[in-house]
């Protein structure tokens, strides 16, 4: 006999990929809750907060919620070499991620779902063909039952393990302070800082978001840096020579930190009473550490297969595994070639990447033509050809025969290799 259940389906996390499942849940009449670990929504905030245009007109969002517009990029090679790129159109804008999670929270209550703030879930177990979660809420004790529980919760999600996932992926950590007085030379235009000395295994950054503000940050990867983060952010606010200049005025509004998962492996995503979004399901480009607008995606398709599967449709798992894959799973194998590729390279290789750009004219209006920070393959192509070419391949053979050696099995392999990850990242 079936356990009559508090809830057909419990959202766990209100961040992007839990506001969106929640709402679309509640919208399509099932009886929603969307259950937060902390006292209010979009506390404490953890990323930059840029989101491609795809995902304003996918799911038709306020423009009320952006506070600046990219259209163009800038990278900044170890050597100082910079290549400018500029779109014909924007790309993205940034939002203010409290600002946009409480929206997507509020429309999920507006639609029916009801808001448990404070309820910090534990575990999880099968009881009777539903799923019971157990925790705190407000500091007392808290269960509650669900046909179907989708997992937002993040990049550490807590829940998944519980219920049998193997969560394979890479975590790299990061952190920005949003300042105030920033001399931006360009306000539509972020800057990206390569280099083992800027961030080993990612990159440093400054986001322009409006009125001489920006967000500026790092990633590092733990198996290759051998300093926490806020060395590497202090050290590239005072030492590099662009970064310096740009912020000799400027001044701390607040410090945002938290990790990301890449690298993730191609394990399911969906298991008999529990379905991954976001963060924790891996959703998130390698190469650039920006998840929101696929996690936007996965949680519709996710609300739409715990309808189905609360209908009795006990195949609406594998679909969804399948239906996000299809959409941008594709991006997600891409970049994590990329990612492994790039980790394997050197100063001097970033330096030849860098100066290929900005030399060369014609390859450049390539990327400003083709490029998309939402669909970064459709770079891969054009880039091979480009380096392949007799003018560069001189200067660029080490790149790509690291792309190869390390990059390419990302396509093919069913994970990601066992170097590549640390045995303390699994089911984290």
């Amino acid at each position: 006999m079936a356990t009559r259940t508090d809830f057909d389906v419990i959202v766990v996390g209100a961040g992007p990929a839990g506001g969106m499942a929640a709402g679309t849940a509640a919208a399509m009449g099932l009886r929603t809750a969307l259950v937060e670990e902390h006292p209010e929504i979009g506390a404490p905030t953890h990323c930059s907060g840029k989101l491609q245009l795809h995902a304003f007109r996918e799911f038709n969002l306020p423009e009320r919620l952006i506070l600046n517009t990219l259209q163009a990029g800038a990278f900044y090679a170890p050597n100082g070499v910079v290549a400018r790129v500029r779109r014909a159109v924007p790309d993205s804008h940034v939002v203010d991620r409290a600002v946009f999670d409480r929206w997507l929270a509020h429309q999920a209550q507006e639609r029916g779902a009801e808001l448990l703030l404070d309820t910090r879930l534990r575990t999880a177990e099968r009881v009777n063909g539903a799923v019971r979660v157990t925790g705190e809420r407000s500091g007392k004790a808290f269960s509650a039952t669900a046909a179907m529980i989708v997992d937002a919760e993040g990049a550490r999600p807590v829940l998944p393990k519980t219920l049998g996932f193997q969560l394979r992926r890479r975590l790299i950590l990061g952190l920005q302070y949003q300042m105030t007085d920033v001399d931006l030379e360009e306000p539509d235009c972020p800057e990206v800082y390569l280099g083992t000395a800027a961030a080993p295994g990612f990159f440093g950054w400054l986001m322009p978001i409006g009125d001489r503000r920006a967000r500026v940050g790092v990633c590092v990867d733990p198996q290759l840096a051998g300093r926490a983060p806020l060395h590497y952010l202090e050290s590239l606010l005072r030492r590099h020579p662009v970064v310096a200049r740009r912020l000799r005025y400027a001044r701390i509004e607040r410090k945002l930190a938290g990790p990301i998962p890449v690298l993730a492996s191609r394990s399911p995503t969906a298991v008999d009473g529990m379905i991954l979004v976001g963060d924790a399901a891996g959703h998130v480009k390698a190469t650039s550490g920006g998840g929101i607008y696929f996690s936007l995606i996965a949680a519709r398709l996710a609300a739409e297969g715990a309808a189905s599967f609360v209908g009795g449709d006990r195949d609406a798992l594998i679909r969804y595994d399948r239906r996000w894959r299809r959409r941008f799973g594709r991006e997600l194998r891409a970049t994590t070639m990329a990612r492994l590729a790039l980790n394997r390279m050197t100063d001097a290789d970033l330096n030849a990447i860098v100066a290929t750009i900005a030399a060369d004219e014609p390859f450049r209006a390539t990327l400003e033509r083709l490029g998309d920070t939402a669909y970064q393959s459709r770079l891969l192509a054009p880039f091979i050809m480009h380096a392949l070419r007799p003018g560069h391949l001189a200067t660029l053979a080490r790149p790509m025969l690291k792309i190869i050696r390390y990059g390419l099995r990302a396509l093919w392999d069913d994970e990601i290799p066992a170097e590549e990850n640390g045995a303390d990242e699994m089911n984290t």
